[in-house]
């Protein structure tokens, strides 16, 4: 089965491509962050759907936004592009399966060890943990700069991390 991984985000959504368990291709799409976001989506939904034809996927694993994120806008925006994902592989008839991040995220163990008094940091923990745990599991050399650079590559792994909880989930 081929599968894609995604992390998605208005700005930024990281990929991947496994077929069966081996991952073939990954990266990211970046977009100006100046283009109104409906437009960004609307570019955002055309490149998937270029990678999606291109390597014949067959279902795609996507994180649900997280629903007690507390700006309004960052949840609408989310949801709206979530939906555009949704509504382009209905119509290509590849299988979605919505991945809870605290799922993930708990199956690979990255929530371990973070404490009560972490909590301000932990977006930061948990950036470079995945970037960690993708270069160890795939022998990768994903970029981890630090806690606040956009040059990390987090976005990659966690879309890897995402496809290969559901791939290992049994």
């Amino acid at each position: 089965m081929i599968r894609m991984g995604i992390d998605a985000s208005t700005v930024c959504t990281g990929y991947c491509i496994f077929e069966d368990k081996d991952l073939k291709t990954y990266g990211k799409i970046s977009l100006n962050a100046d283009i109104q976001w409906r437009d960004r989506i609307i570019d955002m939904v055309k490149q998937l759907k270029e990678l999606i034809q291109l390597h014949n996927v067959e279902q795609i694993c996507v994180e649900v936004p997280i629903k007690t994120i507390k700006n309004v806008i960052t949840l609408e925006r989310l949801f709206t592009l979530q939906g555009a994902i949704i509504g382009v592989t209905a119509t290509m008839g590849v299988e979605v399966v919505p991945v809870e991040v605290s799922q993930w995220r708990k199956q690979l163990h990255l929530m371990k060890g973070i404490k009560p008094q972490d909590k301000k940091e932990e977006r930061k923990i948990l950036k470079q943990r995945s970037i960690e745990l993708a270069n160890q599991l795939y022998n990768l050399d994903l970029v981890y700069k630090s806690p606040d650079s956009k040059f990390n590559d987090d976005d990659i792994s966690d879309a890897i991390l995402i496809c290969h909880s559901v791939i290992n989930r049994h």
